[in-house]
């Protein structure tokens, strides 16, 4: 979040909500009963807030002239529609926090509209549509058409009960190829009833599977998604774009390109070489940590670990994890199981489409003294690259070298801490 003096910063956001010192609303309860589907009562309520506004981020060879976008950030719950305003307009953030709940829990999601300021003639109203999501009444849905959407200066209360586990995603649904470009993007996810339990030597899960096949004992979610341009430089100096031009020039995980992708989730505490700063020209170059969401995967060796991954681009990717096989137990927030018929499959390219979603399971293999190898504040490690298949994805601009749609999995010789949230960072 900004650096400016807001008086409730990302960091209060999170110790108020229990998120501990990463990006993501972390929003829990005990359910009753394993079943899928189960229609049963809610086992808690659980509420947060979000606004919508925009601002500004870092690309390769964009350092000293940042992307225009548009993005949701996490806010002060308890402050009025004029008090989130005055604190956090203009100060766009992207990916969006990523949101844990609890199968079966009610979820309240509060969307404020602050408006934009690079472009006050530019009235939006915004929304938040869980894509793939089950909703019983279309007021909820976030679709425009059938819904409702929030106007500048407004909020709406999203309600939501959800019934099925997996992993999701959620963006903005007005304007929606313009908004979902801007940045308005984020990762959702639905723990099942089962987890808590101790089924096949496990105690979390990506879902109820019964036998504990989708066991793990480290997860990471990770948005996939591309920057094109035309749209972030046409908003910003009021020019038309032409979607079916559409030519992404950066690829990237959670927002960030690579070696960007591997510093840790942003927290006030860190020194300035493990934050990415961005100029925001609209208040006098001062700038902002809008790019808050790591896509480092750090893990013991042995380590069951998922992959919680989701495709908000409008191309598809083919992605990679050289030197280590990845399992694919969910599709688009459905186990891979067809009764007693495990559909499941084991791959070593992963191939994911616009709006979808896949939960992806890998062993973290011994750690070895003969592999490449790095080292940080953790210690010695191992180094495994999960990176898109085509190499022009792995650039930007063209430049050379990798710098696109590329993260690593390090594999530590000193043992990590348990993981306490998802995408958790260790620095």
């Amino acid at each position: 979040m900004s650096s400016h003096p807001t008086g409730f910063g990302r960091r209060d956001f999170l110790k108020a909500t229990g998120l501990g010192a990463l990006g993501t609303l972390a929003l829990g309860g005990v359910g009753a009963g394993l079943v899928r589907g189960t229609g049963a009562a809610a086992a808690a309520t659980t509420t947060l807030a979000l606004a919508a506004t925009d601002g500004y981020v870092t690309a390769p060879g964009r350092e000293d002239d940042p992307l225009y976008i548009f993005g949701f950030i996490p806010v002060n719950p308890s402050a009025t529609v004029d008090q989130l305003i005055t604190q956090y307009k203009g100060h766009a953030q992207t990916s969006a926090p990523t949101i844990d709940v609890k199968q079966n829990d009610d979820v309240k999601i509060t969307l404020t509209n602050l408006g934009l300021v690079q472009r006050p003639d530019l009235t939006d109203s915004h929304t938040v549509h869980w894509h793939g999501f089950d909703v019983p009444s279309p007021l909820n849905d976030g679709v425009p058409e059938v819904s409702v959407a929030v106007p500048i200066g407004k909020q709406l209360t999203y309600f939501y009960r959800p019934h099925r586990e997996g992993t999701y995603m959620y963006h903005c649904h007005f304007e929606d190829v313009e908004h979902v470009q801007m940045g308005m993007t984020g990762i959702v996810f639905v723990r099942p009833l089962q987890d808590g339990t101790t089924v096949g030597g496990f105690s979390r899960f990506a879902y109820n599977d019964g036998d504990g096949s989708t066991g793990y004992h480290r997860h990471f979610a990770i948005l996939l998604n591309e920057y094109w341009s035309n749209f972030h430089d046409g908003d910003r100096d009021i020019q038309e774009s032409i979607a079916t031009d559409y030519e992404p020039q950066w690829f990237v995980l959670n927002g960030r390109c690579y070696p960007q992708t591997t510093l840790p989730n942003d927290d006030l505490s860190l020194p300035p070489t493990l934050r990415i700063a961005t100029p925001n020209p609209n208040y006098d170059d001062a700038p902002d940590y809008s790019l808050p969401n790591s896509a480092l995967i750090q893990v013991n060796p042995g380590d069951r670990v998922l992959l919680r991954l989701a495709n908000l681009g409008y191309q598809q990717h083919a992605m990679q994890l050289p030197g280590i096989p990845m399992h694919v137990i969910g599709q688009d927030a459905s186990l891979l199981r067809n009764g007693s018929t495990d559909t499941s499959y084991w791959t070593n390219t992963l191939y994911i489409g616009p709006g979808e979603a896949r939960d992806v399971l890998f062993d973290a293999p011994a750690y070895s003294a003969a592999r490449p190898s790095g080292s940080d504040g953790r210690g010695s490690y191992n180094v495994y690259f999960f990176k898109n298949r085509d190499w022009r994805r792995l650039s930007s601009l063209g430049a050379p070298g990798p710098s696109g749609m590329m993260t690593e999995v390090r594999v530590y010789l000193t043992p990590l801490p348990a993981q306490t949230v998802v995408s958790q960072t260790y620095v």
